[in-house]
């Protein structure tokens, strides 16, 4: 299914009904000027209302997009400043307390999801505690879309921002982030959006703690339309590098590089995608660097270079992670990402995709499964939005490696860091040992 060719403006045609500046669900959206040493995207930013004024929760208001047309690129704008949104209008009393060995119905196993590690839970300063069997938390009903069994998965995990409050009754289990939430116009595009996120952040972030140089991608061997793209950067002074980030289902991932070597310029951005279409792969991985880009050069000329610590201490959320890596000193420490002389086609990518969003969506589901893995979704679709015709979902595949922010907050606890680097033809890492000493540069 190639998004370009399905009714994206199914999402603009709504902004009329969702943009006001004052009681609008968008408060706002704006376009950026496209800057003389910028690769030539189309960029938006959004704003969406603030929920702390009807609920208890205050949502992240700003969402972003990129693409190389208008209407994509607001629509991208839109979608995440809806879900946002969304994602932050719920009752934590509505969602049962208890243990997994007390709830009377079913939930998902404390032990299937990858979290951290005993000398992380160990550490005094560890935010999080250990989720156990006995540990109370609240939960939310998710739907496994191989089974169709309703089971019950943490709201910390479905909801976001989330708060654990110091003594309170819940178990503090995880970091609250937003990967898996998706926003489109039907249920089945909004989970193909979500899975396809899981699996993203699942293979950058192996592909990084586990240190794997993953094959390159020859540029000459793509489409007409994405050597445009890499073009775009090119014109300004980029070196673009395009890796094979995907993981044992054969999914396409792709990992984009951009380097430079301008002080003017940043000196590293990354960037990734995952979809059945390798084709839409390649482009909406380049379409996130164009919009990463500009995120990390504003960090880079707004915000002071962070300060060197042995412990990466200072290295607490997304702003510090992207601001890391705008120094150019230390850029050398992810060359590995773009640094193996393996090389492939793109002909050699696997093409899963399908004619409608609902096969898609089954071919996915059914790719996780074979694997050993499942899917389960949450709709909190908002009954606002809803009218509007507009589905968000969070999607969770229990087991697959999470992303987090926070250095010291890095997933250690995953069975899939110590074993799928092996299964991919890599030696891996040491069991119980360390992993790549270098704060992640995903923003």
């Amino acid at each position: 299914m190639n998004e370009l060719l399905s009714p994206i403006r199914r999402l603009t045609d709504t902004l009329p009904f969702l943009l006001d500046p004052k009681v609008g669900i968008v408060t706002g959206v704006s376009e950026h000027p496209l800057e003389v040493d910028s690769p030539r995207f189309f960029r938006f930013n959004g704003s969406a209302a603030n929920t702390e004024a009807f609920g208890e929760y205050r949502n992240f208001a700003i969402g972003g997009g990129a693409a190389t047309t208008r209407e994509l690129a607001l629509a991208k704008t839109v979608g995440e400043c809806v879900e946002r949104y969304c994602a932050a209008i719920y009752d934590k009393q509505q969602f049962p307390l208890c243990s997994y060995k007390e709830a009377p119905f079913a939930c998902v196993h404390p032990g299937r999801f990858a979290l951290y590690r005993a000398d992380q839970y160990n550490h005094p300063e560890f935010d999080f505690d250990e989720f156990t069997e006995d540990a109370p938390v609240r939960w939310v009903q998710a739907a496994n879309l191989a089974t169709g069994v309703q089971e019950a998965v943490p709201a910390s995990m479905v909801f976001v921002p989330y708060f654990f409050y110091e003594n309170g009754d819940e178990t503090p289990i995880v970091q609250p982030i937003s990967s898996g939430l998706s926003c489109h116009c039907s249920f089945e595009e909004a989970v193909v959006g979500g899975i396809c996120e899981v699996i993203e952040r699942d293979n950058f972030m192996i592909t990084w703690q586990a240190k794997l140089s993953r094959r390159k991608i020859r540029k000459q061997s793509l489409s007409a339309k994405n050597r445009d793209l890499i073009r775009r950067f090119e014109e300004v002074g980029y070196d673009i590098h395009l890796m094979d980030i995907s993981n044992e289902t054969t999914i396409t991932g792709i990992l984009a590089v951009a380097t430079h070597t301008k002080t003017d310029f940043v000196p590293l951005v990354v960037a990734a995608s995952v979809a059945l279409s390798p084709e839409e792969a390649v482009r909406k991985a380049l379409e996130e660097l164009a919009h990463t880009e500009r995120y990390a050069y504003q960090i880079k000329n707004e915000l002071p270079r962070l300060a060197p610590h042995p412990e990466y201490d200072n290295v607490l959320g997304q702003v510090h992670h992207v601001n890391f890596w705008v120094n150019p000193g230390v850029s050398e420490h992810a060359a590995f990402l773009y640094g193996s002389e393996e090389t492939m086609d793109f002909a050699d990518l696997v093409d899963h995709s399908q004619e409608t969003a609902a096969e898609e969506m089954n071919r996915l589901v059914s790719l996780i499964k074979n694997s050993g893995y499942e899917v389960l979704v949450t709709d909190i679709t908002s009954s606002d939005i809803r009218s509007l015709g507009i589905t968000v979902i969070r999607a969770i595949i229990p087991g697959y490696h999470p992303l987090f922010m926070g250095y010291h907050k890095r997933p250690l606890g995953s069975e899939r860091l110590w074993t799928i680097p092996q299964k991919l033809g890599f030696e891996g890492l040491v069991p119980g040992g360390n992993d790549y000493p270098f704060p992640h540069p995903f923003p």
